[in-house]
């Protein structure tokens, strides 16, 4: 793709975009997510992270497909367009762009909440009233916050090939000391604390409660940036694959043996009142906590030397990804053209830019806490993935002959079930959640509209067959978040029963986004437009 300044090269080898998943997985998630979790769940937190690690990985498999047949950059919000056109993309894209914005701000503050444990840092923040005990950042909290984020923009300034070598040598270091705590922890688990209120005192409804707004799925949704870069990689045909699923079974091992070691290492007075009201180490370091407590004071600064790492590299690949997804919506309609310009690096510059400066903004306006941001970010990404399952059902049908390096074996079976699997964890966020994503989705209507009466080549584009199902999708998930059990719903849909309801809506809204896409002939041309690769040739 080439623009006015430069154009995105193909620096990022197998290991490189495996480690670009890896450490978008391996972040803040990693190091809050094991309280969080526990609140939500119990112990049967340990069983959320491989059911939501084998959801996450089912909608990771159906993106592989089709960013192996058609890499692109910013993958997420582009994809939708080769099947159901550019208004789809728009859609699909700015509510991508929603969630992937508030990731800098979430690993930023995860950053400096566990550098605020040393004395001379103590001054990041001020005493909250925030309900998972964190903190809010204090003015210079605030300034210390910023140059983070700028100092993220101008390494990414620099090219992709820098980029990757410096983060992979920075998730070397995120996978290798969570390791070694896991490990730590275990020599010390004990059942008692399991023994205390049973496995799981909140039932299932608990798992997934851990599982949507826990922090496992924020933590999951890492893998996206190897989507967003897969036109960035050398042979992406066999590199898009092997990052996806190996980065994906890497971290549903670590994550669940350092979820298993967090809960046998508690003292069981710490959960005497409940494992909801944990509150072990408070928001701003419980793996230090848990550590300190055994005894193990090295490796609880260990901990926190890795959490200036981990979200630090996580912060990384987030403003790799999201300007490439913001180049995408750019290219899309809904941004001014120059924000998809590329510089002479190769790099997304003037879109980088923007996401600094609204990222800020968020992180002002969330000032109270790492899990504030967490719910909002994970059902605005996951909602922006409906349209994977059915593009790369619907692009079988269009462009058959299309070669596709990987073919996945029974594809409609596994699409509408990936489809389920986002419509749920959607519906297990809550009222409170999707309620708040409502306003962002109102604004993007807005702005779209602005910009359809201000370029009505655009709206002659926009393929609005293609757009209606979308609508009443999310207002059906709307609805049904209202009625549920999740995040202030009403309680109206029992338990079960409502796994069934929105199961039964999410097949139904599947055939009708796959019965709106494009005719074959305007999808082959679309698809026609991305040069074959080598292999093809």
């Amino acid at each position: 793709m080439e623009t006015n300044s430069g154009v995105p090269k193909r620096s990022v080898g197998p290991l490189g975009l495996t480690f670009v998943a890896v450490g978008g997985m391996v972040g803040s998630g990693i190091l809050f997510a094991p309280l969080f979790a526990a609140r939500r769940a119990g112990p049967a937190a340990i069983i959320a992270w491989p059911i939501g690690g084998l959801m996450m990985l089912s909608i990771a498999l159906v993106f592989a497909e089709v960013a192996a047949m058609l890499p692109v950059v910013g993958g997420l919000g582009r994809m939708p367009t080769f099947s159901h056109g550019r208004g789809v993309s728009i859609v699909v894209g700015w509510v991508a762009w929603v969630g992937y914005v508030t990731a800098a701000p979430i690993e930023t503050q995860a950053m400096l909440e566990y550098a605020s444990n040393e004395p001379a840092f103590d001054w990041l923040f001020v005493a909250s009233s925030s309900a998972d005990g964190g903190s809010a950042l204090s003015p210079g909290g605030v300034v210390a916050a910023a140059v983070v984020m700028a100092v993220f923009v101008v390494l990414n300034a620099f090219g992709v090939a820098l980029f990757a070598r410096l983060n992979t040598m920075l998730t070397w270091v995120k996978v290798l000391v969570p390791t070694v705590i896991a490990v730590a922890l275990l020599t010390r688990f004990s059942t008692e604390p399991i023994r205390e209120q049973g496995f799981a005192p909140e039932g299932f409804s608990g798992v997934l409660a851990a599982i949507s707004s826990g922090g496992v799925v924020f933590a999951f949704l890492g893998f996206r940036h190897a989507l967003d870069m897969a036109g960035e990689t050398r042979r992406p045909q066999r590199t898009i694959p092997v990052a996806l699923i190996g980065g994906i079974t890497l971290c549903i091992v670590l994550f669940t043996v350092l979820q298993i070691g967090f809960v046998g290492a508690l003292d069981p007075d710490q959960v005497a009142r409940g494992w909801p009201d944990l509150q072990h180490g408070g928001a701003n370091g419980p793996l230090a906590a848990v550590l300190t407590a055994l005894g193990m004071s090295v490796l609880a600064k260990t901990v926190i030397a890795d959490a200036v790492i981990g979200p630090f590299g996580a912060g990384l690949v987030s403003t790799a990804s999201t300007g490439r997804l913001a180049v995408a919506v750019s290219e899309a309609g809904l941004f001014p053209p120059r924000i998809a310009r590329f510089s002479m690096a190769g790099v997304p510059l003037p879109a980088l830019v923007l996401n600094l400066v609204v990222g800020l903004v968020l992180l002002i306006g969330f000032r109270d806490g790492w899990s504030e941001l967490l719910a909002f970010n994970s059902s605005a990404i996951v909602l922006s993935m409906c349209l994977g399952p059915i593009t790369v059902l619907a692009l079988r049908r269009q462009v058959p002959d299309r070669h596709r390096p990987l073919r996945l074996p029974a594809l409609p079976v596994l699409a509408r079930f990936a489809f389920v699997v986002v419509g749920l964890i959607v519906y297990w966020t809550g009222w409170q959640t999707m309620s708040r994503l409502a306003i962002p989705v109102l604004l993007g209507a807005a702005i779209l509209a602005w910009r359809v009466v201000h370029d009505r080549r655009l709206a002659a584009t926009l393929d609005l067959r293609c757009v209606a199902w979308l609508g009443p999708y999310f207002v059906g998930l709307l609805v049904l978040a209202f009625a549920g059990r999740y995040g202030g719903g009403r309680e109206w849909l029992p338990a079960g029963v409502d796994l069934a309801v929105v199961t039964a809506f999410g097949l139904i809204m599947f055939e009708w986004g796959l019965r709106s896409a494009l005719p074959a002939s305007q999808a082959a041309a679309l698809v026609a437009e991305v040069p074959p690769l080598p292999a093809e040739a």
